[in-house]
């Protein structure tokens, strides 16, 4: 979208940030390319499920005495046989080894809380999922993979799946898998895509409350045609593009809760408001991170649709995943046409080539308790120079 040059940030040095390519691997820090749940084609959706913490993967071991994973007893340098170390994975609802976790806060996964027995040596992996695995910069930080207690700080909610790989000393080894939730509140939407580094698409957000079109009937622009319809990166970011900020009529969040990286810009405006967007990565702005957009307090009932546009209309393949209440509410894979999400110049018009992702409807329980059904939009799914709803 419009480019205006901002400052950049700095991370401390005591943090390693993972930067990869889609799909690409640190022998460090990933171990895994796969995407966890699996995802539909062409536009579609999948459930994130319901799990609060996540189980263990299975295997065996020597000692029988744990499922999570694989060991051989070893012999200590005394001669006399080591007991081999023994993994105990399974969380359980609000597990305390890895309770209150939230994203972008700073968090610790202790080894020896899932090991029994003497342990030499302790490697932690992390698989690569969602935006983490599709944008060059993956916004996870983790330090400490080869000690005994992990630095972990994540980017967004949802399950993060790890490996724990542990030699005992007696030089028996075993591993086990966690997947340890991320908190989360209200309604999170992320947009991804292989080109980050070269392509400029838009996320957009429309308010629940009509369903006017995503641009001003008649704009020369698209930057004209944006209004208070959608929230979007000129006028839900900390920096305003030509755009008074969006107000849909939802209260400040509390300015703690914009604490984090993704919107700690707002805390200079001191408030933290719904909804809000992170930087437009437009190559200038940002670029090769992911797009985000935050609405703490979403009403129950409400429907929220999600829309990528490509503003310069380069080849890209975007990915767009919900969150709610931290759980992955639903995936979304590129749409099949146009091939690389472009258009001939010469049909582009204004607005170019526009994917309707998904519906988000809320549901609030009695308890307060926020859950999402996405739904892929069907009609009018991918458009070139078509603006309605």
């Amino acid at each position: 979208m419009l480019r205006l040059r901002a400052g950049s940030i700095l991370v401390g040095l005591s943090w390693l940030p993972l930067t990869v390519g889609c799909g690409a691997r640190t022998g460090l820090l990933a171990d895994s390319e796969a995407q966890a749940g699996t995802t539909a084609s062409s536009g579609g959706s999948h459930s994130a499920g319901t799990s609060s913490a996540g189980a263990s993967s299975g295997g065996t071991n020597s000692a029988g005495a744990n499922s999570a994973g694989t060991n051989s007893a070893g012999t200590s340098s005394a001669g006399a046989p080591s007991p081999p170390v023994r993994t105990n994975c399974q969380l359980q609802g609000d597990d305390p080894r890895v309770a209150g976790i939230k994203p972008d806060e700073i968090a610790t996964l202790n080894g020896a809380d899932f090991v029994i027995g003497d342990v030499k040596s302790y490697h932690w992996t992390l698989q690569l999922e969602d935006c983490d695995a599709v944008v060059q910069d993956a916004q996870f930080k983790l330090r400490g993979a080869d000690s005994p207690v992990v630095q972990f700080q994540p980017s967004r909610p949802g399950l993060y799946h790890f490996t724990l790989a542990v030699t005992g000393a007696g030089g028996d080894q075993t591993s086990c898998k966690l997947a340890v939730p991320v908190a989360g509140v209200g309604m999170r939407v992320e947009l991804c895509w292989d080109t980050s580094t070269t392509t400029d698409l838009d996320l957009y957000l429309h308010t629940p409350f009509d369903r006017e079109p995503w641009f001003t009937p008649g704009a020369e622009t698209i930057n004209s045609g944006l209004n208070a319809t959608t929230c979007n990166t000129s006028n839900a970011t900390v920096a305003l593009r030509n755009q008074p900020r969006v107000d849909w009529g939802y209260a400040d969040s509390p300015l703690s809760a914009c604490n984090t990286p993704s919107f700690d810009g707002f805390l200079g405006l001191a408030r933290c408001p719904n909804p809000r967007a992170a930087d437009d990565n437009n190559q200038d702005i940002a670029t090769g991170t992911t797009e985000r957009m935050q609405l703490d307090n979403p009403r129950a009932g409400q429907a929220f649709r999600v829309m990528v546009q490509n503003f310069d209309n380069h080849p890209a393949r975007p990915r767009v995943f919900v969150y709610c209440d931290g759980q992955r509410a639903g995936a979304f894979d590129p749409p099949t046409l146009p091939a690389n999400f472009v258009t001939e110049e010469r049909d582009r018009g204004v607005y170019g080539v526009m994917w309707r992702v998904a519906d988000v409807a809320t549901i609030v329980d009695a308890a307060g308790k926020l859950s999402c059904i996405t739904t892929p939009v069907l009609e009018r799914t991918v458009t070139i120079d078509d603006s309605r709803f």
